[in-house]
């Protein structure tokens, strides 16, 4: 959006004077000179995002189905294709559940990974693929259920912690107790990673 000149502002004077309505002229300047910073305040941002996004080394993945019409084994084999596609080379992945006791273990199964980005795919390209993917188990458009985030080397190491270590809420620590229940009974590895290590570095 470019600033209007005093020219704009005498011509809809002189046109508001012919409808009969008053026009302020100094009025109308604060009024878009606002306008005109938040716009450009909002597209810097946009523009910084954009370039975060596409400048970031890694990203972060969490995908919540409905557990309820997705059996489980459907939802590993749709994950384990997902992180099998050639160009996801370096990754570390879980799969976690909400049950708190041996009764309810494997309630409220989901997925978190970490990828690096590969120098030949963009964000969107990315994006998209991850996405598609997703859409077999959960709506990939709910924030609720499907998570996708360009993250820092500095967030990277933040969630390896996150995902193997004991989680800083206590809160989450029998969750965390029957994740160790359910996956021997499923026959689940604690994690699985090729290039990322689990000791964040």
């Amino acid at each position: 959006m470019e600033k209007h000149g005093d020219e704009y502002y005498l011509e809809q004077k002189m046109i508001n004077r012919g409808l009969g309505i008053e026009y302020d002229i100094e009025y109308h300047k604060l009024q878009d000179d606002i306008y005109y910073r938040l716009n450009k305040e909002r597209y810097a941002y946009l523009e910084k995002s954009a370039q975060i996004k596409e400048n970031s080394k890694y990203y972060w993945i969490c995908v919540n189905p409905n557990t309820a019409i997705v059996p489980f084994s459907m939802f590993f084999n749709k994950m384990e294709k997902m992180m099998s596609k050639k160009w996801i080379t370096n990754y570390l992945y879980v799969y976690e559940q909400r049950g708190e006791d041996e009764g309810e273990a494997g309630r409220g199964y989901h997925f978190h990974a970490i990828i690096e980005k590969p120098h030949n795919k963009s964000y969107t390209h990315i994006f998209r693929e991850i996405s598609n993917s997703v859409n077999a188990v959960c709506d990939s458009s709910n924030f609720n259920y499907f998570v996708f985030s360009a993250i820092s080397e500095e967030e990277k190491d933040r969630k390896i912690i996150y995902t193997t270590g004991r989680k800083a809420d206590p809160s989450k620590w029998l969750k965390q107790d029957m994740d160790v229940v359910w996956r021997k009974k499923v026959n689940l590895k604690p994690y699985y990673n090729v290039g990322i290590k689990k000791d964040a570095t």
